[in-house]
């Protein structure tokens, strides 16, 4: 579930960083997407962004040990973004709520929630739609003494993939 270490560092100091070019919508540039891509083989995530509002979402899966996984992620803010139509990228930074819902083989479960900086990241890879394009989002868990998202995926995570389905639209 994790791209390469050097590309999340790259994405959080563009959202740790604050500076940026003037907003998109002053350069007359927009970006939005949907789709799906595999975060790891059998597990699928659906995503759907837009300068405003960025959401993923992993609707069903079984891990290694037999324990079953939903998540959930939704933007509440959006702190930046930042479109490069030349290169056909966008980057979209804010604060979102993340939802894991875990059960487990021996009947119990658990409900993992809270709100987590995050840095998303599209590529338009061109025609067709879903060919080439990709979509990423790495988050910064906390690290608690109880169960939390952070023993799950480690901090920062970032799930990414090229899209088995959908569109990034960068212009």
């Amino acid at each position: 579930m994790r791209v390469s270490k050097q590309v999340a560092a790259m994405l959080l100091c563009a959202f740790f960083s604050g500076a940026g070019p003037p907003s998109a919508q002053a350069l007359d540039q927009h970006a939005s997407g949907g789709g799906t891509y595999f975060v790891e083989p059998g597990i699928r995530s659906e995503f759907q962004f837009t300068e405003s509002h960025v959401q993923c979402k992993i609707g069903h899966a079984v891990l290694a040990d037999g324990t079953t996984f939903q998540m959930y992620m939704a933007s509440k803010t959006i702190d930046s973004v930042t479109i490069d139509s030349a290169a056909k990228t966008v980057v979209i930074t804010g604060t979102m709520v993340s939802i894991v819902r875990l059960g487990f083989t021996d009947g119990g479960s658990a409900t993992l929630k809270e709100s987590v900086p995050f840095v998303a990241f599209g590529q338009d890879g061109g025609n067709p739609p879903g060919g080439a394009d990709f979509f990423s989002l790495t988050v910064l868990f906390a690290d608690t003494p109880d169960l939390d998202q952070f023993d799950l995926f480690g901090s920062p995570a970032t799930f990414a993939g090229t899209l088995a389905t959908g569109d990034v639209e960068v212009h």
